[in-house]
């Protein structure tokens, strides 16, 4: 019925172009590409914990309370860290960087890993024999099978659990059962990894046992995640799926996974062993896993630890802008093409935040952009006379990002008058920005109601996309000029009657 009237009303407009004439409206000359936009649902995220306790803490909150685009704290920890004893939990680990960041207007991504590579206490909560635990060493007690793995830094030893093993999966389960009571309806996560599985959680165990997961044992992982979180965006590492697997049992996880509407993550951008084979793809070994999936789930990209980057000689120069004498690229061209051909819409560096924005001010700037959505209007048209009840406004959409947006955006109408008790505004619930794509033009039309109470007379009209998913309204900024933005984040539009 909507799309009847719509039809019929550009009809009506179409016959009385003689009163109803329109006006073109072209923003090109106020785009603006360089002023880095705050908007919601894309961006930055720190590893404040980075598979344990130790590393990569804010230094200087005032420097990183000034980051370009920062989105979110990104948290990974030992399960051992959380739950010490069978059903007792410490969650400071967690809540201190609530209370501290979600206030400054951060969200929080989690990751809850069950197998670690590193030392004691820095990355398993308990050591115990000579054998560390990322599991807690309860669940071994309590009967979980599993390996006692000589890890490769230090003398120490590793547990490590049977992914499948019933005792393990029903612990883990209960684990997660009250991990996602106390946090899954929070409205400041960003997304919860499915890290239980694999060293530090990426799926694989390259650096441990060798021995890749089967697909039953990472589907019965995944089952635990689908059951508990029924509201947070779960994200699965590519290396979940593309581990020691068949093409076929590959394409059997991926639809799997993202059926189950899970999104996708590489935690190995620009690492050296990819930069040697996987040039071709910018270091993503499988870019076809992303392709389908950032149509409908936003991507995650973590750089590879910015201090490894650096030291292999990947990330030369100011900016990262200096070629590698090898490989004749440099290792930001190497990231900015990586971050396109994942689409991604969350973005990490993978180090101290302040030596990454001294070493990086403009790409961060840019990439703060390019990451996720960046609308920019092209033109509008719309009539000079406008009726009490249905009218059509037609602009032009460019997004520049590279991926759409994923949460629907309003397009709120301000008209303007002559005596402020005659403004009024109308709200247009669906901007339908969700289909406007990377690099594409998208021209969408848009049927509005005026009142009949609305006074006749001249208006200013404006208009801005807003975000009303979380508590409070946040406008999106746009690609445009600051000074083309008004009062409340209103863009000017033009000159209408009514």
């Amino acid at each position: 019925m909507k799309i009847l009237r719509f039809i019929i009303v550009f009809f009506i407009i179409s016959c009385n172009s003689h009163y109803y004439r329109d006006q073109e409206i072209d923003f090109t000359s106020k785009w603006d590409t360089n002023r880095v936009l705050k908007n919601p649902h894309k961006g930055w995220y720190h590893h404040l914990l980075d598979n344990g306790i130790g590393a990569y803490a804010i230094k200087d909150d005032s420097l990183f309370a000034s980051f370009p685009g920062m989105d979110h704290i990104y948290l990974r920890l030992a399960w051992s860290f959380l739950e010490p004893r069978e059903g007792e939990f410490n969650w400071s680990y967690i809540d201190d960087v609530v209370e501290k960041y979600v206030p400054q207007g951060y969200h929080i991504s989690f990751r809850i890993t069950c197998s670690e590579t590193g030392r004691y206490p820095e990355n398993f909560g308990e050591l115990h024999d000579g054998v560390l635990y990322a599991t807690p060493s309860w669940v071994r007690k309590s009967g979980a099978k599993g390996t006692i793995h000589q890890l490769y830094e230090g003398p120490s030893k590793t547990w490590i659990p049977d992914w499948d093993d019933p005792v393990f999966l029903s612990k883990l389960d209960k684990f997660h059962e009250a991990f996602a009571a106390r946090y899954d309806s929070k409205i400041w996560i960003r997304y919860i990894d499915i890290g239980s599985i694999g060293d530090w959680g990426e799926g694989h165990t390259a650096h441990t046992t060798l021995i890749p997961p089967t697909v039953s044992e990472v589907r019965a992982n995944v089952n635990v995640f689908l059951k508990n979180y029924k509201i947070s965006q779960l994200v699965a590492t590519d290396d979940l799926i593309w581990y020691g697997k068949s093409d076929e049992d590959r394409k059997t996880l991926f639809s799997y996974i993202t059926g189950n509407g899970i999104s996708l993550r590489d935690d190995s951008p620009l690492v050296e062993w990819y930069v040697q084979r996987f040039l071709d793809t910018w270091t993503i070994k499988h870019p076809e896993f992303f392709d389908p999936t950032y149509l409908r789930k936003p991507i995650v990209f973590e750089l590879e630890h910015y201090k490894i980057v650096k030291r292999n000689g990947i990330w030369l120069g100011k900016n990262g802008m200096v070629n590698n004498h090898e490989k004749n690229i440099s290792g930001a061209e190497l990231m900015r093409k990586a971050i396109d051909i994942m689409h991604a819409t969350y973005i990490g560096y993978h180090g101290y935040a302040e030596e990454w924005l001294a070493d990086n001010p403009d790409l961060t700037n840019e990439l703060a952009n390019r990451c996720g959505y960046w609308y920019f209007p092209v033109k509008a048209n719309m009539p000079n006379k406008l009726i009490k009840g249905e009218n059509l406004l037609s602009i032009e959409w460019l997004n520049k990002g590279v991926a759409p947006g994923y949460n629907v955006f309003s397009l709120v109408l301000h008209f303007e008058a002559g005596r402020l008790e005659d403004s009024f505004n109308v709200i247009i619930n669906d901007s339908q920005n969700m289909k406007w794509l990377p690099d594409q033009k998208q021209v969408t039309n848009y049927l509005f109601t005026i009142p009949h109470n609305a006074s006749t007379g001249q208006y200013r009209l404006m208009f801005k996309l807003v975000d009303q998913s979380d508590e409070k309204e946040q406008v999106i900024q746009l690609g445009l000029k600051d000074e083309t933005a008004g009062e409340q984040g209103f863009t000017y539009l033009g000159k209408v009657r009514i």
